[in-house]
């Protein structure tokens, strides 16, 4: 297997973890409060990045790929953002759009959905609502704790 340099949440660690425990889907979702089918989402989402094809047998069959899947989730949250990416990240988080983003930053939209992508791959995010998330649980964090998982 290939190295790989894909960032996993810290959902996605947490699901990941218990599947090389031995859970399946069904406990994965009763132990983290959510629906089934939002598991079988993350697990395809999580195989499409890794290139993984055989699903779930292939992760607890082959130790490579758990390993593989285990030292991405160490790298998680290990880039810091710089301060205009700070800047980007409150505006985010206070429910500005790209657009109104762009204009508080004197920048272009699409310089704003470059940061965001940056942003999302540094702090191993998805979208809008984990950042705002993650935001919120680090307000009134000193700047340097900011990025402390």
């Amino acid at each position: 297997m290939k190295e790989h340099t894909v960032r996993l949440g810290p959902r996605e660690q947490q699901i990941v973890e218990l599947l090389l425990q031995g859970c399946d889907n069904a406990e994965i979702a009763t132990q983290l409060n959510m629906a089934r089918r939002t598991v079988k989402a993350h697990f395809n989402r999580l195989f499409l990045r890794f290139g993984i094809t055989g699903g779930i047998k292939r992760v607890k069959l082959d130790p490579t790929v758990s390993e593989a899947i285990m030292s991405a989730s160490g790298r998680y949250g290990s880039r810091t953002p710089s301060e205009r990416e700070h800047r980007v990240i409150e505006l985010v988080a206070e429910g500005l759009k790209n657009k109104e983003v762009a204009e508080a930053i004197g920048t272009t939209e699409h310089v704003v959905k470059n940061y965001l992508r940056v942003i999302y791959d540094k702090l191993g995010l998805w979208n809008r609502v984990e950042l705002a998330l993650w935001y919120e649980s680090r307000r009134g964090v000193s700047a340097p704790a900011l990025v402390t998982q």
